[in-house]
């Protein structure tokens, strides 16, 4: 019995070890179950949105919550730091990472937004603070910064390349600011990506949203009614352009122009006067105008509103979208999508395209917008040259004239002096018989001498009535 009875212990031990085994191997493998299950939704559903950093340097065994839904009645709460930087392995390298991995999206983006700042405090200029978030000109290429990228709308992106800049075509350069213009811009760009970071970070303001939005409204219809006002004066210039043009061809075959279809060409572009005279601006030149007030007006609007989160959806998507838009590397991407979750970095991307048809819109009447601009531009500067060109013909006919009257008085001086020779010559020869007749000649030359005083005095006045007359013809409506 003794011997049975050591047989039945060590048979027993060996079946002890064997359940302990087996329930080690149990456990670890429901553990390694567990966590590609809290992968799966992490990668899915990404880390919660509110939620304290992991501590700069934590220990990989260093526990930190993580409260993640898996399932109806189960929730993981904690994690490890070693498990988020397995999770996050790779995405360490990108510009804007970090080798402490993110345990929530606010602490993600409030990580992000003291990045920003210190990038942002860190150039050299106002210029390249300004071309850091907005983008810059490289010839007539524009390079968005990310300020442009988070922008929702085309009159939003419009607002925020305005701060870099006009594109002046058809040179196809950048107006350039001012330096205190480019400083001022900078810090306008400044604001604005802050408040788009406050609106991810912070929690949505119940009814801000709304405000701003029927602010932005009602300046994008003020803009475009002054777009569809400055189309019908378009229009109507076409038709009065297409009139004055008829006329000035049957001018040019001598018939008279129409005052009244003069009149109706002049209302449009006006009457561009020179130095001394003011100039009155014509009705195309006033449209054009208006649409630059009330596109300006709109950039300041949404400069200063349209930042704040409708809901919690709206700051999740907001936040999305910033951090997708900071930088395009791989590694970058790839940690915006696990902290996010691929559910709603898609949302994103997709959110992105879905914002473009009311780009080709937009882009059309911008179009059109310059269309009007640049006739506007070219009647103004076509009726400026014609005017000129009549100036200079007018000088040509009167250096003509000036030349031929020159040759005249040169002729008469040489006849002149022929005259003088023949007659000192006859006056030596018969000096001494014809002294009266010396005499009588030297009288008859002193008035002619005194005529041709008479005659240059009215040159000069003729010159000064030509110039008169050539004045009162410049102010005649019929010879524009």
């Amino acid at each position: 019995m003794k011997l049975l009875g050591y047989v039945l212990l060590l048979l027993n031990l060996l079946a002890g070890a064997a359940v302990v085994y087996l329930a080690t191997q149990s456990w670890a493998k429901k553990q390694e179950q567990n966590s590609n299950a809290l992968r799966y939704y992490l990668i899915k559903d990404g880390v919660p949105q509110e939620g304290a950093a992991v501590p700069a340097g934590a220990a990989d065994d260093t526990i930190v919550p993580l409260p993640v839904s898996m399932g109806v009645g189960h929730t993981v709460e904690v994690v490890s730091v070693g498990f988020l930087k397995e999770h996050f392995k790779g995405t360490d390298t990108g510009a804007y990472s970090d080798a402490t991995p993110p345990a929530s999206r606010v602490a993600e983006l409030t990580r992000l937004k003291a990045k920003v700042d210190g990038v942002y405090t860190a150039k050299a200029t106002d210029a390249d603070k300004l071309a850091f978030l907005v983008g810059r000109y490289t010839g007539a290429r524009f390079f968005p910064g990310p300020l442009v990228l988070l922008a929702d709308t085309f009159d939003e992106r419009m607002a925020y390349k305005a701060l870099v800049g006009e594109l002046v075509w058809p040179a196809g350069r950048v107006k350039v600011l001012k330096a205190d213009e480019v400083q001022a811009n900078a810090t306008k760009a400044k604001q604005v990506f802050d408040a788009k970071f406050d609106a991810a970070i912070n929690k949505a303001v119940s009814g801000k949203y709304v405000e701003d939005v029927a602010k932005i409204e009602t300046a994008k219809k003020a803009m475009q009614d002054a777009e569809a006002a400055a189309k019908q004066v378009a229009a109507e210039r076409t038709i009065a352009a297409a009139a004055y043009k008829a006329e000035m061809d049957q001018f040019l075959t001598g018939k008279q122009i129409d005052p009244a279809v003069l009149a109706k060409f002049f209302e449009f572009i006006g009457d561009p006067k020179g130095a001394t005279v003011a100039e009155v601006k014509g009705n195309s030149q006033l449209a054009v105008e208006k649409v630059t007030t009330a596109s300006q007006q709109l950039q300041a609007t949404i400069l200063t509103t349209g930042l704040a989160a409708n809901d919690e959806s709206d700051r999740k998507r907001r936040g999305t979208i910033l951090m997708q838009s900071l930088d395009s590397s791989e590694p970058w991407q790839r940690r915006v999508a696990l902290t996010v979750g691929m559910t709603d970095y898609l949302l994103g991307v997709q959110d992105r395209i879905e914002r473009q048809p009311d780009y080709p819109t937009r882009l059309e009447r911008l179009r059109e917008y310059q269309t009007i601009k640049f006739f506007e531009s070219y009647d103004r500067t076509k009726e400026q040259a014609r005017d000129l060109d009549r100036l200079l013909v007018r000088q040509i006919e009167i250096r003509i004239a000036l030349e031929q009257q020159a040759a005249k008085a040169k002729q008469l001086l040489a006849q002149r002096k022929t005259q003088r020779d023949l007659a000192k010559g006859d006056a030596e020869a018969i000096e001494a018989a014809v002294t009266g007749l010396v005499a009588s000649q030297d009288a008859v030359e002193k008035e002619l001498f005194a005529l041709q005083n008479r005659v240059g005095a009215m040159l000069r006045s003729n010159f000064e009535l030509e110039d008169q007359v050539v004045a009162a013809e410049k102010l005649l409506p019929d010879k524009k």
